[in-house]
């Protein structure tokens, strides 16, 4: 069952209107959001570390975590013997977070949807859970994690699905039009916040970066 705490929060992220708004909000939420939710039962970082690990060898090379939120998936990256990682947020509250875990080689703040501060191609693969969502970042966030990904590398991420159907499906076509990568896996629909009041339903998909 979720939290007051977890709905009214989940709640100020889905009525965002700007990148200030999503980060203040998870600012407020960094020091209990693990276990709120974690208790409600929260699966896209498990998802995304299962596709990861089916598609990335431990070996590859440095993975980026795009909105790492307090470091979930860092900290299971390391333990799965993933070496380098780094990520990014909005939010300074959830970059505290994650540092306080030690697993994170580089940490910065920046925003999907702005330039990153990376060079191209720096990264072997991406993960990002539970970005692509309502009130958070728009699909055009794609081409900046095409970009400092590596050609051959991949893409993982989770997508809710009415952002999917709204406008990610068809920006996604385009850029699998333009060569720019090619979708090798999604997953069914699936509920992220099975605890969560209400039955919001996501996806989970694996990009592969073309060009080079």
């Amino acid at each position: 069952m979720s939290s007051a705490n977890q709905v009214g929060h989940l709640n100020d992220v889905y009525k965002s209107n700007s990148v200030e708004d999503i980060a203040n909000t998870y600012d407020n939420w960094a020091k209990d959001y693990d276990s709120s939710m974690l208790q409600a039962g929260y699966r896209h970082p498990m998802i995304c570390i299962g596709l990861l690990t089916r598609y990335v060898p431990a070996d590859s090379g440095a993975i980026l975590d795009a909105g790492q939120g307090t470091g979930l998936v860092g900290e299971w990256l390391k333990i799965l013997g993933y070496s380098e990682a780094a990520g990014f947020d909005v939010s300074e509250g959830m970059l505290e977070v994650a540092r306080s875990r030690g697993v994170y080689d580089d940490l910065r703040k920046a925003a999907l949807g702005e330039r990153l501060p990376y060079e191209d191609g720096r990264f072997a693969a991406c993960v990002s859970a539970g970005v692509f969502t309502i009130g958070h970042a728009k699909p055009e966030g794609v081409d900046e994690l095409l970009r400092v990904v590596r050609p051959g590398g991949h893409l993982i991420l989770t997508v809710k699905d009415k952002l999917y159907e709204e406008s990610f499906e068809d920006y996604l076509d385009k850029l699998v039009a333009a060569g720019r990568c090619e979708v090798v896996e999604m997953t069914p629909s699936y509920i992220s916040v099975p605890g969560q009041e209400g039955h919001s339903t996501s996806r989970a998909l694996v990009l592969k970066v073309l060009g080079g």
